[in-house]
């Protein structure tokens, strides 16, 4: 205990302040995501697309069927007649034959009737034919299938989880234009003694400048809260009890019971 008469042992004093916030649930606001950075999801997201959102490629190449590996002998190469060209953003219109492909750039739709993309590194255009290496190519290469990084509908960002740079990137490839987010905590706080000087203030003999709150203010940024400043109030119990008094009204909770916090 302390060897003040009138005060809270700090330990005590945590553990009012602990009970006290335990009883409030921060509201929630929509922020438009630009300005999410550090915020608190207030609710789990989850992801209203697939992530792949549709089948395409991994790199630029030739997109085909697959199981038109299966049908040459080892060793031997495979000829396809290429038919077309899919871009990323623009999908080739149509359905692969047998015996066709078509020229693909990275994150390009996968065409239907194909399932595998070889590199265009690995092959020989001749005209409109390619020819590729059928061995050591599985069926599905070099392919990213609808729903590989994350399934529509599962948590994307879970409820309390500081949204930083990577989360910020996937929400927006997730389309989300804003996120539920936990109001910042409010802290309100002053310094207090006679002996207080305010930077600025010419000195005076037994007084000393207020280093503690810009201290104080430091840590409290990097925390990410919004801070209150109120400024440095003299050893006077009517001052202290209306610097509280100012402090909860400023946090925006219901104003606190002071002689349960403090005895001023």
């Amino acid at each position: 205990m302390t060897d003040t008469p009138t005060g809270i042992a700090f330990e005590d004093a945590r553990k009012i302040l602990v009970g006290v916030a335990a009883r409030y649930r921060l509201p929630v606001e929509q922020l438009a995501l630009a300005r999410c950075h550090g915020r608190v999801p207030a609710e789990d997201v989850a992801a209203p697309i697939a992530l792949q959102p549709f089948d395409n490629s991994a790199m630029d190449g030739y997109a085909f069927a697959g199981c038109a590996l299966g049908t040459v002998p080892a060793g031997q190469t495979l000829a396809l007649t290429i038919v077309g060209t899919a871009l990323a953003g623009q999908a080739w219109d149509g359905t692969l034959q047998a015996g066709q492909a078509v020229r693909i750039m990275t994150g390009a739709v996968i065409p239907a009737g194909a399932d595998t993309v070889v590199a265009q590194e690995q092959v020989t255009v001749t005209g409109t034919t390619v020819t590729l290496p059928a061995n050591g190519l599985p069926p599905g290469a070099n392919v990213r299938l609808r729903g590989e990084d994350l399934a529509q509908g599962h948590i994307a960002l879970p409820q309390g989880q500081p949204l930083h740079a990577a989360a910020l990137g996937l929400a927006a490839s997730l389309g989300l234009a804003t996120l539920p987010v936990v109001r910042r905590l409010r802290v309100a706080y002053f310094s207090t003694g006679d002996e207080i000087l305010t930077l600025g203030d010419a000195p005076r003999p037994g007084a000393v400048f207020d280093s503690n709150r810009y201290t104080i203010t430091s840590m409290l940024r990097n925390m990410g809260v919004e801070i209150i400043d109120l400024g440095a109030i003299s050893d006077n119990p009517q001052a202290l009890r209306a610097s509280f008094l100012q402090a909860s009204e400023a946090v925006s909770y219901t104003p606190l019971t002071l002689p349960t916090i403090c005895r001023v």
